[in-house]
Formats: structure tokens, sequence, C-alpha cells
């Protein structure tokens, strides 16, 4: 299974002949040669480079051209089984009209190499101390939380304030972006930084009148 940009290759005629085995992503380690010193230092950036996968397809009788050249253009997430996703391009030229000629053709992807599960966890945060996270990087969650007058959430030592509030807001940590209920941007009632959850255990606790909190998020892997 094959879905790019929410669409199963299946659905537009593409049939995967060929699929890699997916490796583990190469880390961004920076290596440097010093005068006078035998072999090399290193430093381990934390992060993880992309890398590219080739699939080998043909077209089925029934294809819908048209569709596989909208589909197998640009950016968009990729998933392999229809459960965790990454994002990713399309990396390849296809010659389309070689593919209307015999029916087969590749297409390379440049890939980022964390995925996420496509289906959000969500976890009521209102009264607990701790709360564990099975991924596997740091996770940006959207918070939803209802309060009024002056409150604070902290989040593994890192707090945020919101000031004069009433009703229900949802922070989007990711974009950094505050929406109130009416669906007005409401980000000037916030101080300092959104957080964000650590892989493993979290320690939360708030302050002022708080009756809902709860976060959305979605767990990553390599």
């Amino acid at each position: 299974m094959v879905i790019f940009k929410g669409t199963n290759f299946r659905s537009v005629g593409i049939i995967v002949d060929y699929l890699p085995k997916i490796a583990k992503a190469k880390k961004k380690i920076n290596t440097y040669q010093v005068e006078g010193r035998n072999g090399f230092l290193s430093i381990d950036t934390g992060a993880y480079e992309p890398f590219s996968l080739t699939l080998e397809c043909h077209c089925s009788d029934t294809a819908d051209l048209n569709g596989i050249k909208d589909l197998l253009d640009g950016y968009g997430t990729l998933s392999f089984d229809n459960e965790t996703e990454y994002t990713a391009i399309v990396n390849s030229q296809i010659p389309f009209e070689q593919v209307q000629m015999f029916k087969r053709f590749q297409v390379t992807f440049l890939i980022n190499p964390v995925r996420q599960d496509i289906a959000a966890t969500t976890l009521n945060l209102l009264g607990i101390a701790t709360f564990e996270i099975a991924s596997y990087t740091n996770v940006y969650p959207t918070l939803t939380i209802t309060c009024s007058g002056d409150v604070s959430v902290t989040i593994n030592n890192q707090t945020f304030y919101l000031y004069d509030t009433s009703g229900t807001y949802t922070l989007d940590c990711k974009n950094k972006v505050i929406i109130d209920s009416n669906n007005n941007n409401a980000s000037s009632i916030m101080q300092y930084d959104f957080p964000y959850f650590v892989a493993g255990q979290n320690t939360i606790g708030t302050s002022g009148t708080i009756t809902t909190l709860s976060a959305s998020y979605k767990n990553t892997y390599f």
C-alpha cells in the first residue's frame, strides 16, 4: 500500500511492483580533521538526514494518466501502512509519454526522516502530575484549555501564562498560534513560549481557574 497526499496509488491505477526496504535514517554527524591528530573528531548534531526511495511501478489498463500526473507532483504526506506517514517530495522526472506507451515507470521520493502517526492521540492533562509520551522526538501538541481569569501551565519546568481569559482556547504549539472559541486569533493573551512534550516522562502543573485541559499530538518514529 502506498498513499501519497491522501490518495492511494491504486485508486488512480498505479501498481507498485517493487518497494525497497526502508532503513533507519542516517544521523547527521559532523566530522573534523585536526592537524597533528590521528583520525577525526565528530559532533553528533542529534538530527537525521533525509533519504531517497525509488518505487518501480506500472499502470493498470484503466489508469487515470491525468490523475497520476497530478498526484506525482510536489510535496505531501507519504504512507506505506496507512497508520504512520512521512512528509516527502517527488524527486524525479517522470516521462509520461513513455508511461503512456509502455505503462512502466519509476518514481523517486525524497523523504524527511521522521514519520508520525496519522491519527492523533488525545490526552486529558487536568489533575495529573506526570504523563508518558511514546515518541522518539519532541512533540509539539495542540492544547485545548477552558479557563477564566489569569492562568498558568507548567510543562517540564517551562511555564506559560494566559491573561484575562474567558472560555475555551486552542493552542497550536507547532505553529505558535492561539484561537478562541469564536475562531479569532487570541495569541496576544499569552506570555512566554509555547510548550512541547519530550519523549518519555513529562511533568505538568497548573494554577488559576482551569476547568478542562487536553492535548492532541502525534507520536513520532524513525
